[in-house]
């Protein structure tokens, strides 16, 4: 244990009460885990500090508030699902009870300091008094005066006959660390009822600011330290000085400068001197609150709201530290600190914790066995409660799958029926008719109800491996169980097991059907072809997408020769259905084979700050006629963001974004189906094109890092909104293996296309991740060190986090065995995270320093049914507006079970670290 300092004198109380109103927390329920578990490691960090320095009631304080957040924590009703995080983020509980340990010493020496220092103020007191006053320290323990082990017992969940410590309900939060979030300076800024300062230079204020009224420049350069509030007023200029009189009648005052994340900034800062001016040399103002330091500064600010700010491409100067820029050139000092490829197998592939398992599984050999005393009947009691909570977990499982297949089952079945009765009614007709658009919706239906066929199954055999670990714990576990108990056991077990092979019987002979019906459509759909949804042409045959990336438009290079298009307003042809459906919750008509544009457009229309972007025209202040689609792209996408948000229709058709992307790229034109990863691919480039207007202002090259220089090459010195939302950049390593040498490139990326394992029916997204960043090894390097060709190991890490990030899964492959151009589907279930998909492990050093949050939520999936010849796409959004998961099948829009998010026919992921924004018709045009 660590040494403290030489002990500071006693200055914050008399007695131990007198500390534990300092170590009291305010109540913050509504926090989430994240941000308590933050908050305590902060504590921690600091009560160490103040330990060492021999500040023993600081220290005290701080472990206290430590400890009662940690009880807190351990308390929220989602602490089972982020008891991981916690241990890795908190240590276990080897560290907190050294920690109790420590605060158990200063308990003792600060009694003992009290009381001397009570007995040297009493001298002349009587010894009745003297005694008074010591037994008045002798009062009922709380959960600040328990012992190490009782609180250590408290943290584990054991019972402790306290009434104060179990009844406790303190919280702690970002609010007493006197810092605010910039979710909740929107907030305020919406009420007008805060004051910001921002005490950038003016320079820097002038290039870029926020657009909020009451936001006034205190100029870095003017700040002194020891400097009065009237002195510092004299200094400001006209303007600012009428907003400095509204300090004392705003409800709050908020500091911001570029990136200052902590509550306690460096004193010799220039924000840490405003603060201090404010606190203690203001006396003629009295503030209706504490003052608060924006988390993150502008530069957070920037990223999360950027339509709030004059220049929003601006970024935050360097800080002239050359330790800094050469750890950015330096990822992996050794080649074995790197994960290769091979490495990372499909079979023993373990998901890191809190990642990406969409489902935990109930059981798992890794678990310890548990600790039995073979001598206690309580004991025995306990293990047969312990191995019967798993198998009732299976069988509830067990259950509500069941349940939930037997249903699909049934409309299986009758869709399939229906669609047979059709079929061999078509082949008593000698005209070759095309399908329908209620025959046409029935096969997508039937796609997607086999699609969820297949899910379940891919459950039904997970629940049987996972009766199977069960089985194999070693019978010497169970030798204090009774007979009855053993008995009552391998009783469920059985009844589990004959479920779960029924189904499996059940499901054998579904595919069998599957295969069947696979083989009349087959036959059907070439003889009767399918048509447009609104009859508009007849349609071929589907021929197999093609992805090639040189059909992309190149972002430096805009072409002045574009096709005759449309330049001024028109009206458009959205042929909209009546029906209040709710705002964003309007569908898209299938145009003939458009459903991949449907999926798209549905998932952007759920990204907030583009459609706010859009609906409220600010796009037409920095569209650009000098590219090769000359703005006409994004008016037609913002057109149709419009009518989709309007709320007062059922479903609208898209024909003439549709038409307007075809007069650009030729295979937009017709009704054969497309890649939708293709058409967000070039609509993202396009869309970027358009409002790539916002200048970016020079930097000196020689004071930026290699990823910066490659970010400002890439951008040409010309940012748009869609770049913020979007854009990401990764950096590519290879390091030679004889001498250790590197390499690194960048690369901008608007979507991750990652593969997926081939040897896997189940797979994890974090799997896949570990793929596409680890190492791989490439032979004939030319290395620039060795003068020669060497092998080397190439690695991909995230330079650049986008604030909306979108990853594509690559199913799609090219059928070596088969003649000619054909294509196959990769079917594997990939299990991903609805919420807190950590980024964390796959960033580059230069940046993990940075303020970028690096936990994402999930608010879009693009699905696709089916095969290459013959399938249909889906989106599946979480509405900003109502909180909750819809279903975008084209034009039918239905409410979705959170439960049915994750399944196998998931293709694009859209996940965002942004805050949640309310479209309104507040945010309508004016």
């Amino acid at each position: 244990m660590p040494k403290m300092a030489q002990v500071k004198d006693l200055h914050l109380g008399k007695t131990l009460n007198d500390l534990e109103k300092h170590s009291e927390i305010p109540d913050a329920r509504t926090k989430k885990t994240q941000i308590l578990v933050e908050s305590a490691r902060k504590l921690i960090r600091e009560a160490d500090k103040y330990y060492r320095e021999g500040d023993e009631e600081l220290a005290y304080v701080l472990y206290m508030k430590y400890f009662n957040l940690l009880h807190c924590i351990h308390r929220k009703p989602d602490y089972a699902e982020h008891k991981q995080t916690v241990r890795l983020a908190l240590g276990g509980n080897s560290n907190n009870k050294l920690t109790m340990n420590k605060l158990e010493e200063l308990s003792t020496s600060l009694t003992r300091r009290y009381e001397a220092k009570q007995l040297a103020n009493t001298t002349l007191k009587s010894p009745a008094i003297v005694t008074a006053s010591l037994k008045q320290n002798e009062r009922a323990r709380d959960y600040s005066e328990l012992s190490a082990s009782e609180k250590f017992d408290i943290l584990k969940g054991e019972p402790v006959s306290l009434a104060t410590a179990n009844s406790y309900s303190g919280y702690y939060s970002l609010q007493s660390l006197n810092v605010i979030k910039c979710e909740e300076l929107f907030q305020r800024m919406k009420q007008n009822n805060v004051l910001i300062m921002d005490c950038r230079s003016s320079k820097d204020y002038e290039t870029s600011h926020l657009t909020y009224h009451y936001t006034m420049n205190v100029p870095e350069e003017i700040i002194s330290a020891g400097m009065s509030a009237g002195k510092l007023q004299d200094k400001l200029d006209g303007s600012s000085k009428v907003l400095w009189a509204a300090r004392s009648v705003k409800d709050q005052v908020v500091l911001m400068d570029w990136n200052t994340k902590d509550s306690n900034p460096a004193p010799s800062s220039p924000i840490g001197k405003l603060l201090e001016i404010l606190q203690n040399w203001d006396p003629d103002v009295i503030y209706k609150s504490s003052i608060k330091i924006l988390q993150g500064g502008y530069e957070f600010f920037i990223m999360m709201y950027p339509t709030l700010c004059t220049n929003p491409s601006v970024q935050a100067p360097q800080q002239n530290n050359n330790d800094l820029n050469l750890i950015d050139e330096i990822e992996y000092p050794s080649i074995n600190d790197i994960t290769m490829k091979e490495e990372i197998s499909g079979h023993s592939y373990t998901p890191r914790p809190g990642s990406s398992m969409s489902r935990p599984l109930t059981f798992t050999m890794s678990q310890p066995p548990p600790s039995v005393d073979r001598s206690s009947k309580m004991a025995a009691m306990k293990t047969y409660e312990q191995k019967q909570k798993p198998i009732v977990e299976l069988a509830k499982e067990q259950e509500e799958l069941l349940e939930k297949a037997q249903a699909n089952d049934e409309q299986l079945k009758k869709a399939s029926e229906k669609l047979d009765t059709i079929f061999e009614k078509n082949k008593q007709s000698p005209d070759k008719k095309p399908m329908t658009a209620t025959e046409t919706e029935l096969l997508y239906y039937i796609m997607q109800l086999e699609s969820a066929a297949a899910d379940y199954k891919t459950e039904n055999d997970r629940l049987l491996d996972e009766i199977e670990k069960y089985k194999s714990i070693k019978k010497e576990e169970e030798a204090e169980l009774t007979p009855n108990e053993k008995e009552n056991l391998e009783k469920t077990t059985r009844q589990i097991e004959h479920k779960i092979q029924e189904r499996q019987r059940l499901d054998a002979q579904l595919e069998r059907e599957k295969q069947q019906r696979d083989q009349q459509l087959a036959m059907a759909i070439a003889r009767f072809p399918r048509t447009s949804i609104d009859n508009e042409d007849d349609i071929p045959k589907p021929k197999i997408p093609q992805f090639d990336r040189s059909v992309k438009p190149h972002l430096s290079a805009p072409t002045h020769s574009s096709p005759a298009v449309f330049t001024v307003d028109r009206q458009r042809d959205f042929s909209p259905i009546p029906g209040a459906m709710g705002r964003g919750l309007t569908g898209l008509k299938n145009l003939g084979n458009t459903c991949y544009m449907n999926s798209i457009i549905q998932c952007l229309s759920n990204t907030p700050q583009l459609t706010e972007y859009c609906i409220t025209d600010k796009y037409k202040n920095y569209i650009s006629r000098s590219n090769k689609t000359k703005g006409h792209i994004v008016e037609e996408v913002a057109a149709l963001i419009k009518v989709l948000w309007n709320g007062n229709y059922k479903c609208v058709a898209s024909k003439d974004l549709r038409y307007v992307m075809g007069q650009y790229q030729q295979i937009f034109r017709g009704i054969e189906q497309q890649d939708s990863h293709e058409f967000l691919t070039i609509l993202m480039d396009w869309l970027h094109s358009d409002l790539q207007t916002l200048h970016v202002p020079e930097k000196p090259r020689d004071n930026i890092t290699p990823s910066e220089k490659a970010w400002l090459e890439f951008t040409k010195a010309k940012e748009s909104l869609i770049l913020h939302l979007f854009y990401g950049q990764i950096k590519s390593t290879v390091k030679c293996v004889d001498c250790n040498k590197e390499s690194a490139t960048y690369e901008c990326f608007s979507n991750l296309s990652l593969e997926l394992p081939s040897n896997a029916n189940v797979c994890y997204l974090s799997q896949c991740m570990d793929m596409y960043f680890s190492g791989e090894r490439i032979h004939g390097w030319n290395c620039p060190n060795c003068k020669t060709k060497r092998d080397a190991v190439k690695k991909l890490d995230i330079s650049k986090l986008p604030p909306v990030l979108v990853i594509h899964m690559k199913r799609f492959y090219a059928d070596t065995d088969a003649v000619g151009n054909s294509y196959k589907k990769k079917q594997n279930y990939v299990r991903f995270p609805l919420e807190n998909l950590d980024m964390t492990p796959y960033i580059a050093k230069s940046e993990s320093r940075s303020v970028t949050p690096k936990t994402y939520q999930l608010y879009g999936v693009s699905n696709h049914y089916g095969s290459m010849e013959s399938g249909h796409y889906t989106a599946f959004c979480k509405s900003g507006n109502y909180g909750r998961w819809f279903k975008f099948d084209d034009q039918v829009v239905s409410p979705l079970d959170t439960s049915n998010v994750v399944s196998s026919a998931a293709y694009i992921l859209f996940y965002t670290w942004l805050p949640p924004i309310q479209i309104t018709e507040n945010n309508n045009a004016n």
